[in-house]
C-alpha cells in the first residue's frame, strides 16, 4: 500500500506532500533529505537514486521535468514501481514549480484508486490543455 507521495524540486523544496497512510514526515526535512541523498548519489555514481529501503518502507524516486516524485510504500508492496510510474506520468509536464490544491487532490485520488485516478487525470489534463 502506498503511504505518502512527495513532490520535491531540484533545490530540495517540497512542493507537495500527500499523506495517505501511516508514513508522514516533516515536509521541509523530507525535501532536504532527498536533496542530500541525490547529491551524494550524483557524486558517487553520476546518477540519481531511484529507490531506497528504510526498514518497513520502500521509497521509489522518479524525476519528471524539474521535479522529483517520491512515493513511499509498505516494504512488501509489489506494485510500488508501477504506481510510481503512473503518478509520474500524471505529473509530467503539468507541475513545473506550481502545485495547486486540485493537483494535490488528483495525486491523492490517483494514488488511492489507480484505475479511477487515471481516468480523472486524463479528463483533468484535457481541460488544462
Amino acid at each position: 500500500m502506498i503511504q505518502s507521495v512527495y513532490v520535491v524540486n531540484e533545490r530540495g523544496e517540497t512542493l507537495a506532500a500527500v499523506p495517505i497512510g501511516e508514513f508522514q514526515m516533516d515536509e521541509v526535512l523530507f525535501g532536504g533529505f532527498l536533496s542530500a541523498i541525490q547529491m551524494y548519489s550524483q557524486r558517487l555514481s553520476g546518477k540519481d537514486l531511484k529507490e531506497l529501503t528504510l526498514e518497513n518502507y520502500r521509497m521509489i524516486i522518479s524525476k519528471t521535468d524539474r521535479v522529483f516524485l517520491v512515493t513511499i510504500h509498505d516494504i512488501k508492496d509489489k506494485n510500488a514501481p508501477d504506481l510510481n510510474e503512473k503518478l509520474s506520468k500524471l505529473v509530467e509536464g503539468t507541475l513545473g514549480e506550481i502545485i495547486t490544491d486540485e493537483t494535490i487532490e488528483l495525486i491523492k485520488a490517483s494514488a488511492t484508486e489507480v484505475s479511477g485516478g487515471v481516468k480523472r487525470a486524463t479528463e483533468w489534463a484535457s481541460k488544462m490543455l
